[in-house]
């Protein structure tokens, strides 16, 4: 790991303030969708149910995030009740016969089939007020069959946090050591931000885990990595479609990171900051 490059990063990061990070979730596609659902439906368990077990169908759409969560909203329509786990059951039932959800389909079933037939649904409704968030992602990965760090079960916990912040207007109180996927976006902006050359899956976790404790030192409250990897995954979106080009990834990212609601200088920075090392990445 770099810690020059680390503590630059953090530097750029507690430079927007924690608004600004939290931002960024804000204009994510499924934060308007998680919206519209609290405004159909009464109950905050079965919003934040379904907006769950939806994220486990999130990969390989047949289109893209926007698509995916605007047919769940879409589908929502033909629903005018969210107040049991069958009812839920059965939106989903009929959302994944949406078109974004065409490729892999029958594996993307079997998947929600398993993790209702292991009755997370019911376990989830009875118990999440009560239990810890971490408690609710050891379940739900157990009862996938899978890690607790898996892409799509770490999404369901990211869409979990984001449905309790629109309700309550906080996040979620997950332990600090919380394990995040190192995907290609993760790995490319580790690079291009110069972090950490390393594609070892410890060391790049490691690299981000660093630049979390000290965004959070300087802003004195804890800033969880699922809203860091929420920077990450947009950030590497963008580089992704520019580099090796550092001067067009950069203002394709000061664009974006001012749509989010950043202001200028600290949009600019935090560009360059991920981006430095572009060239030669």
């Amino acid at each position: 790991m770099n810690e020059q490059r680390i503590n630059a990063v953090a530097d750029a990061l507690a430079a927007i303030g924690y608004d600004g990070i939290t931002a960024f979730d804000r204009t994510e596609p499924e934060y308007d969708t998680l919206t519209y659902l609290y405004d159909r439906y009464d109950s905050e368990a079965h919003v934040k149910l379904l907006g769950l077990l939806a994220a486990s169908q999130d990969y390989q759409l047949n289109g893209d995030g926007q698509q995916f969560w605007q047919a769940l909203e879409d589908t929502a329509t033909n629903f005018e009740h969210l107040n049991s786990t069958q009812a839920v059951r059965d939106l989903l039932g009929e959302f994944v016969e949406a078109d974004v959800n065409a490729r892999l389909n029958e594996q993307k079933r079997d998947r929600l089939v398993r993790v209702l037939q292991a009755g997370f649904d019911e376990w989830f409704v009875a118990n999440h007020a009560s239990v810890t968030p971490l408690e609710v992602w050891e379940r739900f990965a157990d009862d996938m069959q899978t890690r607790m760090e898996s892409k799509t079960v770490v999404l369901a916990m990211k869409i979990y946090d984001i449905a309790h912040l629109i309700r309550h207007d906080t996040y979620l109180e997950f332990p600090r050591e919380i394990p995040i996927p190192c995907d290609l976006q993760v790995e490319r902006v580790s690079t291009s931000a110069g972090i950490t050359d390393s594609t070892d899956t410890d060391t790049v976790l490691d690299a981000w885990a660093a630049v979390m404790e000290v965004t959070s030192d300087q802003l004195g409250r804890h800033v969880s990595l699922l809203r860091i990897d929420s920077i990450i995954w947009q950030a590497g979106q963008i580089i992704g479609k520019h580099e090796p080009d550092q001067q067009a990834a950069q203002e394709a990212l000061q664009q974006h990171f001012q749509t989010v609601g950043l202001d200028s200088e600290p949009a600019t920075n935090l560009a360059q900051e991920l981006t430095l090392l572009l060239e030669s990445a």
